[in-house]
This record gives C-alpha cells, structure tokens and sequence, in this order.
C-alpha cells in the first residue's frame, strides 16, 4: 500500500521514476513521524525507488523531522552538516539531503536557503510529492530548492505493514492535526486543523496488518480521542468497529486529551477486551490558574473526576502523562499544585519537560517570567516526586502474576526477552526461550527503575 486521499476510491498507479536509487529515511519525534517514515518507505517503493538501512549506502537521505522543541530544529541543521562532513571525510560522494515534516512545513521556504544546504523540502501533507521531486532532482543538479508546503485536509497516507516494528505493535494513523491551540504547542501550524482518516481506510489497513501476521495496533492521533468522522462516528464507535477485525488481539492508542475522555468512551474501553488498559492523558499542570493561560479547556477536577471513573471500569488500568513547569506565570504555589496530581493519580510514568519559548506559538506573547535555574530546580522535584510514587507502586506489583506478551530480545542481559502488559508494564524476563508475539504468565520478583522483573509463572 501506498499513499492515498480520501476523494479516491483505490489506490492511484506510481510511475516507476526511482531506477533504483537508494534512500536511507532518518525519523526524528513522535509516533506520528515513525508512522510517516513507514509511509514515505511505501511510497517510494512503489517508485521505483530502493529503501536502505544504512545511510552510507544512500544516494539520497531524507530526514523527517520534528519541530516541537526549538532543539530538535537545531539538531536537524547539525545533523545536514555532519552526514556531509562524515560523507567527505569517508570519501564518499555527497547524498542529496531532504528535510521532511513538521520542520519542513514551519519553515519551508527559511530552509531552501539554509547553510548547509538541503536539496529539497516537504512538508508533512505533501509526501506523495517525492517521487517526482526525488526523480527531478538528478541527485545534485538542481541549483534551486524545491520545497512542497502547505496542508491539504484530503492527504491521509497509509504505511504497509511492517511485523513487529515498534514495540510490538503496527501503529495506524487515524487522524491528522489538532484544532484546539494549547497556547504552548506548535502542532496546529505544523500538522493543521484536525482531519479524521475514513473509518472504512483504516479497518482496511488493519485487516491488511492482520493479514500480514500482525496482532496488535496502536492508533495514532495529536487528539486520538477527538476523532469524530463526519459527526457521527466517534473514538468509542470506532474502537467498536476495530476491536471486530477477526484475529486482531490488542488496540492501543495515543495520545488523548482530557476533554475528550468522555465517561460512555471509558465505558466502552471496560467493555472491550482488545483495547489495551492504559490511558495516556496529558494534564500539563495541576493548576487551573496555569490550565486557563495554556488554554487546556479543563480543569483539575475534571481531571481527577475522569481518572476516578477510567479506575471504576477499566480493570487494571493504568495511566501516564505529560508535564511542563516553569510556564509563564507559574508560582511555587501552582507547581505545588502539580506535584499534588502526581501524588493523587500515581502514574506509572510521567513525562516532563521546562517550559521554553517556542516562536508561532500563542504563548511566544506571554513573559517568560520563570527563571531558568527555578525550572530545572522544580523539574528535578517533580522527577523526584514521580520517582517516590512509581517506587510505591512498583513494591506492591512484587509477587503478582501478569499476562504480558514478549516483544523481542532485551538490550540486556545476553539472552533475556523484554515483555509487555496489556497495561503499558515492561517486564524483563531472563533466560526464556520464547517467540516473538507469544503470551505469557509470568511473576514479577522486583523492579529496576520503570522495568520489572519477573520469571514464568509455573504450571
């Protein structure tokens, strides 16, 4: 399969352009992009073109990139200059250099005449675009810089089924974009307004991963619970309608937002057997003073009033989130406010990050007022409190039973095997002769930091 829009019936014939050229594809960021590069990989190859693993071997290097931090930008422009220096110093011949993604489409045309120089730039709705660009180029040819920007809501695209490629699990695309403009967030301007994938294409996909050996999926969304196709579809009916795909056994998601967690879509996840108990709620802040200037659209209370139902009919579920300290305005009382969350829900994991002023988002307007040594000062509490919380949790699992599902070889020890839960839990088991994909009883005799380790249970 390869990339596709939604006003086309099937899937549109590629012109054999890429004579075999070789392209190595460098993914930077979220799922979101691991699933583009898949597609990118897709599109090409039906091209003509020859995907590789090794960027050495690579007439052509697409980088798809990430723009949610300013970092991440800065470490694209030094990575263009470091494959040309290593090309250079290994004496290879020069690649030609492509950015792609969200950094392509906030900054397009500053890009076409950045230093070091790229060769072409597209942005994340325009990958059906490379061929032609990539067959044009004549791999170092051109003396302009091609660059396709711009969001066009029909553009969904469709990654062929890859087993096993990320923890385990195919990751599916079900929308596009966001539309609720969190005053901190660059995902509006870079990804566009929300654009929901027809529920008919991704069961279509599904059943194309299922038939490729596949067994587990993890829909993917800036707002996975907004979905809402034509308004009168919603996440709960779709998660109906996937977990009916015969010989499909488990449905992740990512990520949700608070707004939409809605009590009948909590529900319906209890009721569910295939979808995977494990919320991803990003909350940002405990307090509603902070909430109202990110622009959350809920309060705290709501929060702990949805967490207290998903506990109610979701057997074993468990929850992790997303935080950002140091956003202007912010008091030691509203930080303190945060960490009282974290000691209330009791994530299992919680991500966390200093705020830091980001240009095209509405919060560019606001004071930084919070200085940089109080952020790192109440990053390291907040990490130190999560840590306290998760070691709670984590003593009272020793001795349990879980059903987890093996993923692959750990990085180590030698001969161990990483698993996972239905409920997000990575458990390490040593010394196990088992598949990839099998399900397994396995008792858990500790933990080391948020990986537990356990032993298979005996018959």
């Amino acid at each position: 399969m390869s990339g596709f829009t939604e006003n086309l019936t099937d899937l549109q014939p590629v012109r054999e352009t890429g004579d075999g050229t070789r392209v190595y594809v460098e993914t930077y960021g979220c799922q979101m992009n691991t699933y583009d590069s898949q597609a990118i990989g897709g599109i090409l190859g039906r091209s003509g073109f020859a995907m590789v693993t090794g960027i050495d071997e690579a007439e052509v290097v697409l980088l798809n990139t990430c723009s949610v931090r300013e970092h991440a930008e800065h470490k694209i422009v030094s990575r263009v200059g470091e494959i040309r220096a290593q090309r250079r110093d290994r004496g290879l011949s020069q690649p030609a250099i492509g950015i792609c993604g969200c950094m392509a489409e906030r900054l397009g045309e500053e890009l076409r005449r950045s230093n070091p120089r790229v060769d072409l730039v597209v942005g994340v709705d325009n990958y059906d675009a490379l061929p032609g660009l990539l067959a044009d180029l004549g791999l170092g040819g051109r003396t302009a810089t091609p660059a396709v920007v711009g969001h066009r809501p029909d553009a969904h695209y469709v990654a062929p089924p890859d087993l096993y490629p990320t923890n385990n699990s195919h990751l599916v695309t079900i929308h596009k974009g966001c539309d609720y403009n969190c005053t901190y967030c660059i995902v509006p301007a870079t990804r566009g307004p929300q654009c929901e994938k027809d529920p008919a294409a991704i069961l279509d996909e599904i059943r194309g991963i299922v038939d490729a050996g596949g067994r587990e999926v993890t829909l993917l969304g800036q707002n996975v619970t907004a979905y809402h196709w034509q308004g009168e579809l919603d996440f709960a009916a779709l998660l109906e309608r996937v977990a009916a795909v015969d010989e499909l056994r488990r449905i992740r998601f990512l990520t949700g937002h608070p707004r939409d967690m809605h009590p009948h879509l909590m529900d319906t996840i209890g009721r569910l057997e295939k979808v995977c108990p494990w919320l991803h709620i990003p909350l940002q802040s405990g307090s509603d003073r902070i909430l109202r200037r990110m622009k959350r659209l809920h309060r705290r209370d709501e929060y702990y009033t949805m967490i207290d139902h998903a506990r109610q009919v979701i057997p074993d579920v468990t929850f992790s989130a997303d935080f950002i300290v140091g956003f202007p305005g912010e008091t030691e009382a509203d930080f303190q406010d945060t960490l009282e969350v974290i000691r209330r829900v009791k994530y299992d994991q919680v991500f966390s990050f200093k705020y830091s002023e980001r240009p095209g988002v509405p919060a560019e307007k606001l004071a930084d007022d919070v200085p940089l040594v109080e952020k790192k000062r109440r990053l390291a509490e907040l990490m130190a409190v999560q840590d306290e919380v998760w070691r709670e949790t984590a003593a009272a699992c020793v001795g349990e039973t879980w059903r987890a599902v093996v993923e692959g070889p750990a990085r180590r020890p030698t001969g161990a095997l990483r698993l996972r839960t239905a409920n997000n839990r990575k458990v390490l088991l040593k010394e196990a002769d088992l598949e990839t994909g099998a399900a397994v009883e396995v008792r858990i005799t500790g933990c080391s930091n948020t990986t537990f380790l356990g032993e298979t249970n005996p018959a």
